[in-house]
């Protein structure tokens, strides 16, 4: 059931997704402050492992130290070089590709090549700045603002859910990122919102539940949404494919709920599951008319499974990817539009009650941000 009762006004105005001070704004502020997914444990499984990203403005360098893992600025204290140009990689040490300068877990400088000609201004040595990180299953997280809640309190209720279902009995079947022309609030709120369900995903989902199959769960920092399976209950195809999926997940060993759940963390991280996938979304903003997502889908992969087991769950995994491929490119190709239309906008917009998950993501966008946007 919903919780409004009417319809509700669409709280950011259109300026909101097209402002660059406003999104200079969001970076300083909510987004700074929340823990981004930015990697896997399989992706810093050996000693020397290393990603570069770079988020919000910063450019960082994780990477396996051997006994834990740890983010530093990627920018050397040396001569402002990137240490690395790569994405990913392993070395032996972290160290400057233009004057070879070496730092050590700590983020101090270890090896500096004719020392004698920088003698340091103080005792201390040169240090990288440092950034939190934190692991949830075998998704690592990193949050850029060192005063910000810790990240059991950030997942909140879902963060068991979130160990056991990227834990060691799931693997991943399915990675992929996409870049479009879009605020990065745009996809989130087509994410939380099933009313487009019937004209953008015809062949796939096909229908949303109906008022009577919805829970939705609505709180300051988390929304949900959950149904019972299948999603289009009157679709034969639908109920065949639920059929198979539930006697799949059996021969892995996983009891069958027969629910889908997709859960919003404010800001930007989406988690959707079934008893046969785990699904990530990160929306990763680039600038107020660009956005990146990051997909990573999981599927059971029990570790004492025999051989045949282990293919068949691989193969659950790669169908279920290719579904997703799928419903995700049907509402990629909306983004561009929905961003155009902003940008030309000059009425206030409406929100279903169906669509009261963005209605609370505004209230604490608001909350948080921007109070300079609330409507006159």
């Amino acid at each position: 059931m919903f919780h409004a009762t009417s319809s509700l006004p669409h709280l950011l105005p259109p300026r909101a997704y097209t402002d660059p001070l406003g999104f200079d704004a969001e970076c300083r502020g909510i987004l700074r402050s929340a823990w981004h997914l930015v990697a896997t444990r399989e992706q810093l499984a050996q000693t020397g492992d290393f990603i570069t990203l770079r988020l919000l403005g910063e450019e960082i360098q994780i990477r396996n130290f051997g006994a834990t893992l740890r983010a530093f600025s990627n920018v050397c204290a040396h001569r402002h070089c990137l240490l690395t140009s790569h994405a990913r990689g392993n070395s032996p040490a972290m160290k400057c590709q233009y004057h070879g300068w070496e730092y050590g877990e700590d983020g101090c400088s270890r090896k500096i090549p004719q020392a004698k000609d920088v003698p340091p201004a103080t005792r201390k040595p040169w240090q990288l700045p440092a950034y939190r990180l934190a692991v949830c299953g075998s998704l690592v997280f990193l949050c850029l603002d060192p005063d910000a809640p810790d990240l059991v309190e950030f997942l909140g209720p879902i963060h068991a859910l979130i160990a056991e279902r990227f834990g060691e009995n799931w693997s991943c079947y399915y990675q992929r990122t996409y870049a479009y022309d879009a605020n990065w609030k745009v996809p989130i709120e087509n994410s939380i919102e099933a009313y487009h369900v019937a004209a953008i995903h015809p062949e796939t989902f096909r229908q949303a539940p109906g008022e009577e199959r919805t829970e939705h769960h609505l709180n300051d920092h988390h929304t949900a949404f959950l149904t019972d399976l299948p999603f289009a209950i009157h679709h034969s195809l639908d109920r065949s494919f639920h059929r198979l999926e539930r006697w799949l997940v059996k021969r892995l060993g996983v009891r069958p709920q027969g629910r889908y759940q997709q859960h919003h963390l404010f800001p930007n991280l989406l988690f959707s599951f079934t008893d046969a996938i785990s699904l990530v979304h990160v929306v990763e903003p680039i600038a107020v008319n660009r956005s990146r997502s990051v997909l990573r889908q999981y599927g059971p992969s029990p570790s004492q499974a025999s051989i045949g087991r282990r293919c068949l769950a691989r193969i659950l995994g790669k169908i279920e990817g290719l579904l997703l491929e799928r419903i995700f490119r049907e509402d990629l190709q909306l983004y561009p539009a929905i961003q155009s239309g902003l940008q030309a906008s000059r009425q206030p917009g409406i929100l279903a009650r169906s669509e009261e998950r963005i209605h609370a993501f505004h209230r604490y966008l608001i909350q948080h941000q921007y109070q300079s946007y609330t409507p006159r």
